[in-house]
């Protein structure tokens, strides 16, 4: 059409006899093209309304509509492919309201031209939903008596008399061969698997019949040639000669091999075409070893530390048994650390490590001043979310309260547990972590002086609402002691920085002596109450009260602050910004720490 009125109006110009002059030829061309500009514009959206459903029903209808994919900034196609597309509506409306068990909808469809653009409504009436008149459902094979395999002939999808939901057929079909898989029906398939829908009685009419094949069990496992003995391997396997081959098991066995540190990657590969005649099966592991050693190095800023610098080395493996090695260095203008570790897998290398350590720390605040020597021997176990660990130390401990001066070694057998549950451990909307640990000396084996001492602490996250959290925390620590003189500084209890009492210095609080210098006390008790609500996508704000002192007697008052913070969240957890403001003392404090909440 465009084109058609361009030539007539050159033919215009080119007649004779014409009294349309050039000028008033170029007039009408940016004319005519001012109008197909206004017309072009007029048509650059496009909006797509879907009336008379809602949720799923609206969703799946637009997820198979093509015009509703070009409601948005993309350029938008020629008027006639829209138009095409507008056609189709009424089969796409259709075939997205089948799944839900709609199968008698009738759809209004209008296309127009506006300002704005074009816009193209759908009335919907979807009908009746078809309802299941009869099911035919049963199981075959070697793992018919699998009560995991029948639980399926009972979903309330497939009972007459219910509505029909295709997207929860197909759903338990999925569900029903994972579960075969994972206990070793590799063969396993439907024989038969039919939805007849009758139109005018708007009913549907229910066959499956479910095939498990054969029970395929473990051969034996295989391992590639690595620099880790087979012995230590064979310890990781979650299966046993002649038990199925369920995947789930070795699944389970490939993360267990992929934690250890060992190996950049493990695959597990049952070899089903090397089955012999008994449903046998070798299972083949691929182990690709990692870099021997890795080497770490890192810098911080926190206000309890200070700059922080940190550098280590790690040994993935020091010999054929799997042994590990660890070399740490920590330096701050607060505390200083030399730590080495030497790691054996236990029996199961998953769960259980003997851990041998020595340590030297370093530590000089305001008012203490310490230095520690220390080796320790210990066994470590994981079932699940808890963890436990015993052990038995030997420490030095050289440490100075203003001008006095001790000096006190002990050997101490300790233990402790905890465990820890939440839906995301970097950036949890609910959880808890609980933990407690016990240690002891006695002055007639190789101590300085004898003491028991508790340690529990507990820490939850809660969202009564989206986008809000209440993080709440406890301390609690008890010393008893027959010299406290003789206590060292590390095994005393104080309080108040990043992690405890903010508003207040690191191990500002705590009992003092007749200078005023803080000793450390027997006791500890804080705690803490913070809401914090989601402001941006990775930002939070947060309000928060503390609580808490180190104490010698029950009477003695706790210490209160209140602030605001600011919340960024990294791949590593939560970046804090505390502004603290102790309501006991002066002043104020700002705050930096770095870590998960839980």
């Amino acid at each position: 059409m465009l084109l058609r009125t361009i030539l007539s109006t050159i033919e215009l110009v080119r007649a004779p006899g014409s009294k349309l002059g050039l000028a008033s030829a170029i007039l009408a061309l940016l004319l005519l093209g001012g109008s197909v500009a206004s017309t072009a514009d007029a048509a650059e959206g496009l909006e797509v309304v879907v009336e008379g459903i809602g949720g799923d029903l609206e969703s799946n209808v637009r997820a198979h509509l093509s015009l509703s994919s070009l409601d948005g900034d993309a350029p938008l196609p020629s008027a006639s492919r829209i138009r095409y597309l507008h056609r189709q509506a009424a089969k796409e409306v259709d075939a997205g309201l089948r799944p839900l068990g709609y199968f008698n909808s009738r759809v209004e469809a209008e296309l127009a031209q506006t300002e704005q653009g074009w816009r193209a409504i759908y009335t919907i009436d979807a009908g009746p939903r078809a309802v299941v008149r009869r099911s035919e459902l049963d199981v075959t094979g070697a793992g018919a008596s699998e009560p995991l395999l029948n639980n399926w002939l009972h979903e309330p999808a497939l009972q007459p008399g219910t509505p029909l939901d295709q997207q929860a057929y197909e759903s338990i079909k999925t569900e029903l061969l994972e579960q075969a898989a994972g206990l070793g029906y590799y063969e396993a398939g439907f024989s038969e698997a039919l939805i007849l829908v009758d139109l005018p009685s708007n009913s549907a009419d229910i066959k499956l019949s479910f095939d498990t094949g054969p029970l395929y069990r473990l051969a034996e496992i295989q391992f590639n040639e690595v620099p880790i003995r087979e012995a230590l391997l064979q310890r990781y396997r979650t299966l046993a000669d002649g038990e199925p081959v369920a995947t789930d098991r070795l699944l389970e066995m490939q993360r267990g091999l992929v934690d250890s540190g060992y190996f950049s990657g493990v695959e597990v590969q049952p070899l089903w075409d090397q089955a012999d005649d008994q449903q046998l099966v070798p299972v083949q592991v691929y182990l690709t070893p990692d870099e021997r050693t890795a080497y770490r190095f890192g810098a911080g800023y926190g206000t309890d530390t200070g700059a922080r610098l940190s550098a280590s080395q790690r040994r993935r493996w020091v010999n054929d048994r799997g042994h590990r090695m660890e070399s740490i260095l920590r330096l701050s203008e607060v505390t200083n650390t030399l730590l080495f570790n030497y790691e054996i897998p236990g029996q199961d290398p998953v769960s259980d490590t003997y851990l041998g350590r020595a340590a030297y720390e370093q530590e000089q605040t305001d008012t203490t001043d310490s230095e520690t020597w220390r080796i320790a021997a210990q066994e470590q176990r994981a079932r699940g979310r808890q963890r436990w660990h015993w052990g038995l130390g030997l420490e030095q401990e050289t440490f100075r309260f203003g001008s006095e001066e001790e000096s006190t070694m002990l050997l101490v057998p300790e233990g402790g547990w905890s465990m820890v549950d939440t839906d995301n451990r970097l950036n949890p909307s609910r959880g808890y972590r609980l933990s407690a640990d016990l240690s002891a000396a006695e002055e007639s084996l190789l101590s300085d002086t004898s003491f028991v001492q508790l340690e529990v602490s507990g820490k939850a996250v809660y969202s009564p609402i989206p986008d809000l959290r209440l993080l709440a925390r406890l301390d609690l620590g008890v010393t008893a002691t027959t010299d406290f003189n003789r206590i060292p500084a590390s095994r005393r209890f104080f309080t108040g920085g990043d992690n405890t009492v903010r508003g207040y210095g690191y191990k500002e609080l705590g009992p003092t002596d007749t200078d005023g210098e803080v000793r450390g006390g027997r006791y500890l008790l804080a705690g803490s109450l913070e809401f914090d609500y989601r402001v941006a996508p990775k930002w939070r704000g947060a309000v928060f009260w503390d609580m808490g002192n180190a104490f010698d007697s029950l009477d003695t008052p706790l210490k209160n602050s209140a602030g605001i913070g600011g919340r960024w969240q990294s791949p590593v957890g939560p970046v804090r910004v505390d502004l603290a403001k102790p309501l006991d003392d002066s002043g104020f404090r700002i705050h930096f720490t770095l870590g998960p909440d839980l």
